[in-house]
């Protein structure tokens, strides 16, 4: 008798995150199991559900850079170092929330106008980043308006996964990099 094979909740969220970015949220959770090489009642079993695959596959957890800045701006770095490798953990981030985004939207699965989303993900990182700045600014590491660099940021970062995503394109490593010295010297006065 073969033995069954065993996966993670990781790999099912990988494998889901695959199917429904790939095919929609309608993918039947049959080709979740298809592409881990086990049965639908594996997944179901592991997830609960269809919409709680749906919600561990399309809702990224919040990024390690959020952690960073919420510690704040280090004294003793160089700052312009520590903002491009900020930007670059933001890019990463960026890069797999909007396409979750836009899935979960084409779902019809969007927040509701009563619902409170101050505390999502992007909001927080977009507060955390500005304090990040500020405390750069005020140390005299860095020049530029704090909120306004924040929503240049991250108004940019998102523009740039979004364009990726509906143009079926990743960009190279390289590109990326160059990206960043870019914006930076764009935001920063």
């Amino acid at each position: 008798m073969p033995r069954r094979r065993v996966v993670t909740d990781a790999q099912i969220t990988r494998a889901a995150r695959k199917v429904f970015l790939e095919h929609g949220t309608r993918a039947p959770v049959s080709w979740v199991a298809r592409e881990l090489g086990v049965s639908s009642a594996t997944v179901f079993v592991r997830m609960g559900s269809k919409m709680g695959l749906i919600n561990a596959a399309l809702w990224p957890p919040d990024p390690p850079v959020l952690a960073y800045l919420e510690i704040g701006f280090q004294r003793g770095a160089a700052a312009a170092q520590q903002l491009r490798d900020i930007l670059a953990d933001l890019m990463r981030y960026v890069d797999t929330e909007i396409p979750a985004t836009f899935t979960l939207y084409a779902a019809g699965l969007r927040a509701k106008p009563n619902e409170d989303f101050s505390d999502v993900t992007p909001a927080r990182l977009r507060r955390a980043l500005a304090k990040w700045l500020r405390q750069a600014v005020r140390a005299g590491e860095l020049r530029c308006a704090p909120r306004t660099a924040t929503e240049l940021i991250m108004g940019v970062l998102e523009a740039r996964a979004m364009h990726a995503f509906l143009a079926r394109r990743e960009v190279p490593v390289r590109e990326q990099a160059a990206f960043i010295r870019v914006l930076l010297a764009s935001v920063l006065e």
